[in-house]
């Protein structure tokens, strides 16, 4: 008795698993596209920071900046929030990001720069989250889900 229940469990788990490993490879498609837009989005904000002077340059906060980026299009790749794609990007942008906002407002204090860069933020998962989803034809985990 206890050994044919045992086989239906495993022939449960066996049959979700093959649409499991389907939907893997095509969040692991998402994934790859938004850290790469995230790169992009952290080159675009990395050298306009530099040639306006608000960041001085040097390897640390490129790779900061890069880094950063990077982490909120991952964030942003397995984001399971169930919201219109948009919403998904600007929260998820203003989540991760707000880590690069603090640490700006510990290294120059209470200005302008952390608050506008804390908005900015969002704009920047705005157009990852674009990219990915309307450009690239990745719809969320949760889009699928739905």
């Amino acid at each position: 008795m206890r050994n044919k229940s045992y086989r239906r469990a495993v022939t449960l788990i066996g049959a979700d698993a093959r649409s499991v490993f389907a939907r893997n490879g095509e969040n692991m498609k998402r994934i790859v596209v938004a850290i790469f837009f995230g790169l992009v989005a952290g080159a675009m904000c990395a050298s306009g920071a530099f040639m306006a002077g608000i960041l001085t340059f040097s390897a640390v906060n490129l790779i900061w900046v890069l880094l950063n980026r990077g982490v909120m299009g991952f964030a942003i790749g397995i984001s399971g929030l169930k919201l219109h794609w948009a919403w998904n990007g600007i929260v998820v942008g203003l989540a991760v990001g707000s880590i690069f906002s603090y640490s700006l407002f510990m290294n120059v204090g209470l200005s302008a720069l952390p608050v506008v860069n804390f908005f900015v933020n969002g704009l920047f998962g705005l157009m990852i989250e674009f990219f990915t989803t309307k450009v690239f034809k990745q719809p969320s985990p949760a889009a699928a889900r739905a």
